[in-house]
């Protein structure tokens, strides 16, 4: 926990993707202490990824589907608030609507922020990684991938 917040001191402005699970709840937590222990602006970011609709098949419209997505993640971003508690209150939340071409990169590179914490995503028989960590460093992001106790995990 301390061994984070030593590592990343200096950063101003810091992007947290908003995932549900252990290592989500870990990144809010890390950022909390950021906001509170060295006064770092906080912007929490939830993706509502969509599903396309394709024309000419049979069944139903994707729409609801994407409608329901969108309102589960505006709910993770008021829970991540109040998760956050007084360092909430100044903290950003954005949702954002991905479409699959990288927009979270895209987004990150436009608002320059120093830092991005993201949650570790365990998958079978591989290390922890997140699939937008490759994307954002290329932005010029210092990347962290954080597990669900709170570690620091390789980017690579």
């Amino acid at each position: 926990m301390t061994r984070l917040l030593h590592e990343v001191v200096g950063y101003e402005r810091v992007l947290v993707v908003l995932e549900s699970g252990a290592s989500g709840t870990a990144v809010i937590e890390r950022a909390r202490e950021l906001a509170e222990r060295e006064g770092a602006a906080i912007t929490v970011v939830g993706i509502a990824r969509q599903a396309r609709t394709s024309r000419g098949r049979c069944g139903y419209s994707a729409a609801d589907y994407n409608q329901a997505i969108t309102e589960t993640v505006a709910e993770d971003l008021d829970r991540a608030r109040a998760r956050l508690g007084g360092a909430g209150e100044h903290a950003t939340f954005e949702l954002l609507v991905d479409t699959g071409d990288d927009v979270l990169a895209r987004w990150s590179a436009l608002t320059a922020f120093d830092v991005v914490l993201l949650p570790a995503r365990r998958r079978r028989m591989r290390t922890p990684r997140h699939p937008a960590a490759a994307a954002l460093l290329a932005s010029g992001a210092d990347v962290r991938i954080i597990d669900a106790q709170g570690r620091r995990l390789p980017t690579a």
